[in-house]
């Protein structure tokens, strides 16, 4: 199931990477959350996975698309000069950094001290994640509340024209 989910998460933000169209792309992306989300639950943590699904999934990719339908007016920005040389050195870079990062992982001592401690977990419930929320993280959960409160009063004030 993991690879499934993994494969999920992966097409979603390489199709998403590929769409020449912002609503496509937000769709695509709508596809990464969701298999995100999967994973979260495959590792015990379904809470988190119900997070990603309703915060991510539901309202940060609604308004992302929202905006995108308001503000987009369509217009296409003329395409640039073809670089195949630019385009081919790129790839062969990024194919070289991915080899690289996964054989620092795979090589890595932590994961060998993960597969040898490869002990069940219990999944978390939401009773925790609200104790650890208002008890030990109450004042970043004050500082949230407050930054996003500025963004509101920032957004509304840049829409009115005259308050």
């Amino acid at each position: 199931m993991f690879a499934v989910f993994a494969l999920i998460t992966l097409l979603g933000a390489v199709l998403m990477l590929l769409q020449k169209n912002a609503i496509q792309a937000g769709l695509c992306l709508a596809l990464s959350f969701i298999g995100v989300a999967g994973l979260f639950v495959l590792l015990g943590n379904p809470v988190a996975g119900a997070l990603q699904i309703i915060v991510y999934a539901g309202a940060i990719l609604v308004l992302v698309l929202f905006v995108i339908m308001l503000l987009n007016r369509h217009e296409e920005e003329p395409a640039e000069k073809a670089r195949p040389i630019q385009r081919w050195v790129s790839v062969a870079l990024t194919a070289l950094m991915g080899a690289g990062a996964l054989g620092l992982v795979l090589a890595s001592p932590a994961l060998v001290a993960l597969n040898a401690a490869a002990t069940p977990t219990t999944p978390v419930t939401l009773e925790q994640v609200g104790t650890l929320l208002f008890s030990t993280h109450l004042l970043a959960v004050e500082a949230i509340g407050l930054l996003l409160l500025a963004a509101m009063v920032g957004a509304v004030v840049l829409v009115k024209k005259e308050i």
